[in-house]
């Protein structure tokens, strides 16, 4: 009964991922290299799928051809996941797709022209080790540049998170079945891999519903004759002043009035900070305000000062306005915040 289950669960994921290659791999709107990538995840799904069906109802004659493929292809989770997250930043390139695919194809080609069936399945144990080497650098990669765009990793951090969960689970069930312990069965241990699924049809299906293509919000810059580098210079001397000068302190600072001051034009400003930052002038000011405010709340040399006089202090104008701004950033009000904190 449970293998007939396990068949059905297997047989669906692979009509719904074979279904998920054709739409990313055909569809003209959004990102290319998004849409294939994606598209290629979900056929290594496919071929996974498939060939655990095929296992479990030991169709022997198909299974050599199966499993040679799919060992092949989990191999390529990882590295797909990660050239993804990659896309944002700009940092896919030649040199970066050449190493993390080449040698994994050259483990395939090995397979097939020498066939050592043999050693790739002992090669397979190390699967684990490598997705997990991946996710520890994807989430290390999401967290260092979250700041920068909070909308593309908010979007696909459940699914790593997901996914380490999955595997985690999976190492302790090993571990556990070394000592003789069994919580699930041969079939279902196998079933493992048809598993990691979950948090890749979590993305694509967010995808397909989402006005947004994958939470990137289409290229307003096209024209602009800023590179990266020259974009991630100004960021870092706007960043610098900022921050050593406290001029976000100054209530009435402006876009143009900072132009001045730091001497890049305004619209190069509002570029690198919504580009690199995907934030807003005001947003950008707003975010050291409140920062500002979350500091001094406990400072006591401000402990004369009522919060509305430390929110002046910090920038703000409005005490309304800080109030709602506050607790948007916090869920709490500043006085809420205060008590709790201490």
């Amino acid at each position: 009964m449970l293998v007939k289950i396990l068949s059905i669960i297997n047989i669906i994921i692979a009509v719904q991922a074979i279904f998920l290659v054709f739409h990313f791999f055909f569809k003209r709107k959004g990102e290319k290299i998004l849409n294939i990538l994606l598209g290629l995840l979900c056929f290594c799904f496919a071929i996974l799928s498939i060939r655990t069906c095929y296992h479990l109802n030991s169709f022997l004659g198909i299974e050599t051809l199966l499993l040679r493929v799919s060992l092949h292809v989990a191999w390529f989770i990882g590295p797909l996941l990660f050239l993804y997250v990659l896309f944002y930043e700009g940092k896919l390139n030649k040199r970066i797709v050449f190493f993390n695919t080449t040698p994994y194809v050259f483990i395939a080609l090995f397979d097939i022209i020498f066939n050592r069936h043999d050693y790739i399945i002992d090669l397979q144990n190390l699967f684990i080790i490598q997705i997990i080497i991946y996710l520890m650098l994807i989430i290390r990669h999401c967290f260092k540049n979250y700041r920068r765009a909070k909308q593309f990793y908010s979007w696909i951090l459940p699914s790593l998170f997901t996914m380490s969960f999955l595997i985690s689970f999976y190492l302790v069930s090993i571990l556990c079945r070394n000592f003789g312990i069994d919580f699930f069965s041969n079939g279902l241990m196998r079933n493992f891999k048809s598993l990691l699924v979950i948090p890749v049809f979590y993305i694509a299906y967010k995808e397909m519903n989402s006005t947004n293509e994958f939470g990137i919000k289409p290229k307003k810059y096209k024209t602009s004759p800023l590179s990266r580098e020259k974009r991630e210079m100004y960021l870092k001397k706007i960043e610098k002043i900022m921050r050593e000068e406290k001029l976000f302190l100054n209530k009435n600072l402006t876009l143009q009035i900072f132009s001045k001051l730091i001497g890049i034009q305004s619209k190069y400003i509002s570029q690198v900070i919504n580009q690199n930052l995907d934030l807003s002038f005001s947003e950008y000011l707003l975010q050291y305000r409140i920062e500002e405010v979350k500091k001094n709340l406990f400072d006591p040399k401000k402990a004369n000062l009522t919060i509305y006089g430390i929110a002046q202090d910090s920038g703000f104008s409005s005490n309304s306005r800080f109030n709602y701004l506050f607790k948007k950033d916090t869920g709490l009000t500043p006085k809420q915040f205060r008590t709790q904190k201490r």
